[in-house]
């Protein structure tokens, strides 16, 4: 009795007590914590401010202007600019009325179509008429032209070489020859620099000399001007081929049409 008496009583904690040292452990318990666990939604929230002041930060690039589409050529000009057009001297500075009425009917790709389908008649029309110059003078392949059928390249000089190419010639050999063009045709028509290009007609792009058909290099190591001066040759002479070889053709057809051949063919 005397020891309890003398012993003062403790009072329990109170609730506000335990509270505040429960804060403080918490406090000090959360400097210990690692950062990999704070809570998604404040690395959300920093992660989104980060990105939004290196978007301030990042200069702003301008996209160029689109540059200006082109005025449009006018035909007939375009049409004397082209080589054996106006402004060469050796067409005497004509150009025949029929090319500005095809030229007032079409565009500049227009005159590219049909400058290259003139070329090309061009350089057949020298082949062929080569033809008729051997022809005329006796000169021939040797051998059998169809062993099947006996018909020699001697006998084919015994016609005018019209009757000797539709009468003649055997349908085989007419095939071969038609599909000896049409892969040079094909090729022309789906190139372009020697490299496949699709449909040249059909995307606008035929345009004259598109391949590249000096197997020989003759226009190697020449300058523009030659170039310039060669195309303009072979073009003229493309031109006079194509009259003479109608010409042929008309002496071998029609009798006394071509009094110099007369004869002849």
């Amino acid at each position: 009795q005397i020891h309890d008496r003398l012993t003062p009583a403790v009072a329990p904690p109170s609730t506000t007590m335990r509270a505040f040292v429960l804060a403080l452990a918490l406090v000090g318990a959360s400097a210990f914590t690692p950062s990999s666990v704070r809570p998604l939604r404040v690395r959300s929230i920093i992660r989104a401010e980060e990105e939004a002041a290196a978007e301030e930060a990042a200069p702003v690039v301008e996209e160029p202007a689109p540059a200006p589409a082109p005025a449009p050529v006018d035909t007939r000009a375009y049409l004397e600019t082209m080589y054996g057009g106006l402004g060469e001297p050796e067409t005497g500075g004509k150009i025949p009325p029929m090319a500005y009425m095809v030229a007032d009917m079409g565009t500049p790709g227009t005159m590219d179509f049909m400058r290259a389908a003139e070329l090309k008649h061009a350089r057949i029309a020298m082949i062929g008429f080569m033809g008729w110059v051997a022809n005329i003078q006796n000169v021939h392949f040797p051998g059998m032209l169809s062993a099947s059928k006996g018909i020699s390249f001697e006998s084919l000089e015994s016609v005018n070489g019209v009757d000797a190419f539709f009468s003649m010639v055997p349908a085989e050999g007419l095939g071969q020859i038609f599909a000896f063009a049409a892969v040079f045709e094909w090729y022309e028509m789906t190139h372009k620099d020697g490299k496949w290009n699709g449909n040249n007609a059909l995307q606008g792009e035929i345009v004259p000399n598109i391949n590249k058909w000096d197997i020989l290099g003759f226009t190697e190591g020449k300058t523009e001007d030659d170039l310039k001066r060669v195309k303009l040759q072979e073009l003229k002479n493309g031109r006079m081929a194509m009259i003479g070889t109608l010409g042929c053709v008309a002496a071998a057809t029609i009798p006394g049409s071509v009094p110099f051949l007369t004869g002849s063919i």
